[in-house]
């Protein structure tokens, strides 16, 4: 049992690690301090191979938009002030966002919410003034002009 909750431990750990590598999540009002080289990470990439599929969560990150609850994240990636997030499933306010700004810029505060193994809220890191830029297939690009992390 200590075995099991250690592995979950270190598959929660490793997955916040790899996401305060992100410069837009270094944890500064700006992401001025942000790489110039983009990293990424998702469920899979912290798995170190010796965990069970029980201990790997399907969609460790959740998106919010101004607070209300839009997609499930497979995955997600920083550069600069953008964010690329791979869609994973979940809701129309997403698409529904997206389509807006394709006639008219409509920035909104959002929030990616880390989850570990049991589904509970790790940290929160908001982007102000954000909106989506660029769309290829399930991968959305967006532009922010501030970051936090919560």
């Amino acid at each position: 049992m200590t075995r099991s909750i250690s592995r979950r431990l270190l598959l929660a750990g490793a997955t916040a690690t790899a996401l305060l590598t992100l410069g837009a999540f270094a944890g500064s009002a700006s992401a001025s301090a942000a790489p110039a080289a983009t990293t990424s990470t998702s469920a899979s990439a912290a798995d170190s191979g010796s965990l069970s599929p029980a201990d790997v969560v399907s969609h460790p990150f959740v998106f919010y938009i101004n607070g209300v609850f839009a997609e499930y994240l497979a995955n997600i990636s920083a550069s600069g002030n953008y964010l690329t997030v791979t869609r994973g499933g979940g809701g129309q306010a997403f698409t529904d966002w997206i389509n807006v700004n394709k006639v008219v810029r409509n920035p909104k505060n959002i929030s990616v919410v880390l989850h570990d193994y049991a589904d509970n809220p790790v940290r929160t890191y908001n982007f102000y003034a954000a909106y989506p830029v660029s769309t290829a297939g399930t991968q959305v690009t967006l532009y922010f002009s501030a970051s936090s992390v919560s």
